[in-house]
């Protein structure tokens, strides 16, 4: 059998193009052994860095997967116990608030320009941004 390609971090990096620091970061996420040491620098087997570069491992992915799938279920939850309300439903229900409010002012025993004073302060409101 062949020894295994080894390599350090900074060389594999230059070799495939990679950010070095960003490919330390996922060696280290995936705790990856060095196999041993060259001019004051862990070296590790190639595949573990291909392994590491691409992405990582299945372990990784399914991980991944199941904080995904977690977060979705949470989210579910949440909107079945009405803590969670869809942004376009509060939107729906702030139109019919200010339908309401103006028809209301439109009906008030009220000169024209009070009730056109109060209809400028009202459009004042579709200038802030409901989405925050």
């Amino acid at each position: 059998m062949k020894d295994p390609i080894e390599l350090t971090i900074s060389s594999f990096a230059a070799m495939v193009g990679a950010d070095r620091h960003e490919l330390a970061s996922r060696v280290a996420a995936t705790k990856c052994k060095p196999t041993g040491r060259k001019n004051g620098g862990d070296l590790f087997a190639l595949r573990d860095l291909v392994k590491c570069y691409c992405g990582g491992d299945i372990e990784a992915e399914r991980i991944r997967k199941l904080r995904a799938e977690s977060e979705r279920v949470e989210l579910q939850n949440a909107r079945q116990r009405g803590e969670l309300v869809e942004i376009a439903a509060v939107k729906r229900l702030g139109e019919k608030v200010m339908i309401a409010v103006r028809n209301r002012i439109l009906n008030m025993p009220l000169t024209d320009e009070e009730k056109d004073s109060c209809q400028r302060e009202l459009l004042s409101l579709a200038e802030i941004d409901w989405s925050r």
